[in-house]
């Protein structure tokens, strides 16, 4: 089965911010919508090399409207929510609330940059030492609001898998 996501500008932005892109690699294939493009082009983010730009067939155009106009979210959430829709694939990225919240609504699967984290250590595309590393430079150097709290129960879990 092929290991398919979209993702939202958050991810990508949070993962590069921590110098962690090849977490990534837990996916075969990422997609993301042009506004997700735009909008990492205006954060200064590179695209990864992973990540591929995809089109949004003009049917679920009327989606991304809907989406915005009723969910209130943005243009690249809207998007990458209707990508979803389109290109089925197994989870979308996203560390948006109510993104979240409507890609639930949905019944589409979500992880969010943690999730990532926690999955590549999982898969040992990065050890534990790196994985704790990460996960704090999430809460000190990265974009991302992050509670303290979430970084000690995120700490504690990968202590336990470990030790599992």
């Amino acid at each position: 089965m092929e290991n398919k996501a979209v993702s939202n500008t958050g991810p990508i932005v949070h993962l590069t911010e921590i110098n962690l892109l090849k977490a990534l690699n837990i996916f075969s294939n990422i997609i993301i919508p042009e506004e997700v493009a735009s909008e990492l082009k205006k954060n200064n983010t590179p695209i990864p090399s992973k990540v591929k730009i995809t089109k949004i067939i003009s049917t679920n155009k009327d989606t991304v409207k809907l989406l915005t106009n009723q969910k209130n979210l943005d243009l690249g959430e809207a998007e990458a929510i209707a990508l979803s829709i389109q290109e089925k694939p197994r989870i979308f990225l996203t560390d948006d609330l109510e993104a979240r919240n409507v890609s639930k609504e949905l019944g589409i699967k979500t992880h969010g940059t943690v999730g990532i984290i926690l999955r590549a250590f999982k898969e040992k595309i990065i050890d534990k030492s790196k994985a704790i590393e990460k996960i704090k430079s999430l809460h000190s150097s990265s974009s991302l609001f992050i509670t303290s709290d979430l970084i000690d129960k995120v700490i504690s879990s990968i202590n336990e898998f470990s030790n599992s």
